[in-house]
């Protein structure tokens, strides 16, 4: 009598088992993005009530500064913020799109796919 050979070891089968999930990641991502648009909301909201009171009071300007130094320094400021909030949101993108450049496909479009 001729017995099969065996190629895997005792107990171990050719079924496969996938891997258990040990956290849900899921939750983290859509926790950490709530904290964040909460954060730009209360950035813009700030920037609007600053604007709102240089508009309505005409006396207000920075110490040392005319009024017309003052607005151009709002001016700068407001593009700042704005840069600020839309950077915070586009470089981490950017810099996880090149870092997936190096890995296989299936991982890259992941990158491609529109957020959680």
């Amino acid at each position: 009598m001729h017995m099969p050979r065996r190629t895997l070891l005792p107990g171990v089968t050719a079924d496969s088992c996938p891997p258990a999930v040990a956290c849900d990641a899921h939750s983290a991502i859509r926790g950490a993005r709530r904290r964040a648009i909460v954060r730009d909301v209360a950035q813009v909201v700030l920037l609007v009530a600053v604007d709102y009171l240089f508009i309505r009071w005409p006396e207000s300007h920075v110490p040392l500064l005319t009024r017309a130094h003052s607005l151009a320094v709002l001016q700068v400021l407001n593009a700042l913020v704005v840069a600020d909030v839309w950077l915070t949101r586009a470089l981490p993108m950017w810099w996880a799109r090149r870092i997936a450049s190096t890995w296989c496909r299936s991982e890259r479009e992941k990158f491609q796919r529109r957020p959680l």
